[in-house]
């Protein structure tokens, strides 16, 4: 995820002039856009752990489902991500030539810390209050996007070989610092609200170098971005004996939004004075339920739907020009599609001859991203497969995810250096191809309940 928003306090001219970077970096380093919560168990699962919650990474889910937790923990989630986008028969039709493009892979290997926590329970009324404090990583911004095209004549004589190297290079990362606090109701309500605090830092490089014949150009573009922001997570569970509900809402916010922008090319008159800037970006809401059932003692299913409102995620400014842009298309229309994300997943325990208790999980799930092609006009659209396992022994426990995600689309890109500074439509259409696998390690420490129960209820609810 990233913006590249190119407003360099210009005229309208000088703003078009730039939107097709926009579009070229959006399009090659946004593989992935969705919201969901950290936690190994979850995505074995699928994602699909809104009904369930029931371990200390339920903040990042459902808040209500932390009011199920009757011990103290600690948790640490981290997640290994590998993942590969390929560009599949691309070709440039420009002016009087077309130039096949060959095929291009570009290839990003990366280790996040996702989330930490402490959980404390204490009993208020004769129920549960869960207290947790938290710090979630909402998006990793760290990624390489390489790749090296080399353009030749479909005709002889009707073109001139090109050899193009593009690179888009980002560090940096969206958290959230978050307190929650879940109450049990009644044996069948829970309830649960997080605020989060939300701050992001991140940096930009993009870069393309073409060589055609003896000419060589090159378009350089840098911005380093910031964001600060808070909002609420209210949760709900219901539960019956074998059924459970649940229904969680992430109320959308207004975030400070600062930015600072570089462009340079070795084309005469095409370059543009930096620039920093300050305005406000309205964040989505975002809606989920869960529902989970459990025919037996050892079976698990359960499923998600979950809609994000990318569609409003826009600037707010003073100036006429950026105020109303969306974040991700940079266009006042509504190309940007909302998402509804799918998730499904099934557990069972097996007990082993050590009366250990082996849980094997799998899921399948199906999230689109905000992003929309606005000339083949199709959304990206990633689908997972996931299994995943783990154990409990004492007070530690241990769940591990794999998920495997594949995405195809029919997509438009600029590749030509001329294509990238225009105000034109790209004149190439082709197959990408995007495949990731991800390994999620959740790990849970419990301590005694009463000495850590003694020391709140001293804190918040007095002798």
């Amino acid at each position: 995820m990233l913006s590249w928003l190119l407003v360099f306090g210009q005229a309208g001219r000088a703003l078009r002039a730039q939107t097709p970077i926009g579009t070229l970096i959006s399009e090659q380093s946004r593989t992935n856009f969705s919201f969901l919560g950290a936690g190994a168990r979850a995505m074995g699962l699928g994602g699909a752990f809104i009904a369930v919650a029931d371990d200390a990474t339920a903040a990042s889910f459902n808040p209500a489902g932390l009011a199920q937790l009757l011990q103290p923990e600690v948790s640490f989630v981290t997640r290994g991500t590998q993942r590969n986008v390929s560009y599949e028969d691309f070709a440039i039709t420009a002016k009087t030539h077309t130039l096949a493009v060959s095929d291009a892979v570009t290839s990003s290997t990366r280790f996040d810390p996702l989330f930490a926590s402490v959980t404390a329970p204490l009993r208020v009324a004769g129920r549960n209050l869960v207290l947790q404090l938290s710090i979630q990583r909402a998006f990793a911004q760290n990624e390489d996007s390489d790749r090296t095209l080399d353009e030749s004549p479909l005709i002889s004589g009707s073109g001139v070989p090109t050899h193009l190297v593009q690179g888009i290079n980002q560090s940096g990362q969206i958290d959230l610092y978050s307190f929650a606090a879940a109450y049990e109701v009644s044996q069948r309500i829970l309830l649960g609200v997080t605020y989060n605090q939300w701050r992001g830092r991140w940096s930009l490089d993009s870069s393309s170098l073409q060589n055609a014949g003896t000419t060589t150009t090159s378009v350089a573009f840098r911005q380093f971005n910031a964001l600060d922001g808070g909002n609420f997570n209210f949760g709900l569970i219901w539960r019956w004996p074998t059924w459970s509900l649940g229904l969680v809402h992430q109320t959308g916010f207004h975030a400070d939004y600062t930015f600072s922008t570089a462009l340079t090319t070795s084309l005469p008159g095409s370059n543009a004075t930096p620039v920093a800037a300050t305005t406000g970006l309205h964040w989505p809401s975002t809606t989920g339920l869960g529902l989970a059932y459990r025919p037996s003692d050892q079976w698990l299913i359960t499923s998600d739907l979950t809609d994000t409102l990318w569609s409003t995620t826009r600037y707010m400014s003073a100036s006429p020009t950026l105020n109303g842009q969306s974040f991700f298309d940079f266009d006042k229309g509504g190309r940007t599609p909302d998402a509804t994300a799918v998730h499904l997943g099934v557990e069972y325990l097996w007990l082993t001859a050590r009366d250990w208790i082996i849980p094997l999980r799998a899921g399948l799930s199906r999230e689109p991203q905000p992003v929309l092609d606005r000339y083949t006009g199709e959304q990206r659209v990633m689908k997972w497969a996931a299994m995943g396992t783990g154990f409990k022994r004492g007070a530690l426990g241990l769940d591990v995810a794999y998920r495997y995600g594949w995405s195809r689309r029919q997509a438009s890109q600029f590749l030509a250096i001329d294509q990238i500074l225009s105000h034109t439509p790209p004149a190439s259409i082709g197959t990408e191809r995007i495949r990731e696998q991800r390994v999620d390690v959740s790990t849970i420490y419990r301590f005694d309940r009463q000495p850590v129960e003694r020391a709140l209820r001293h804190l918040f609810v007095g002798d």
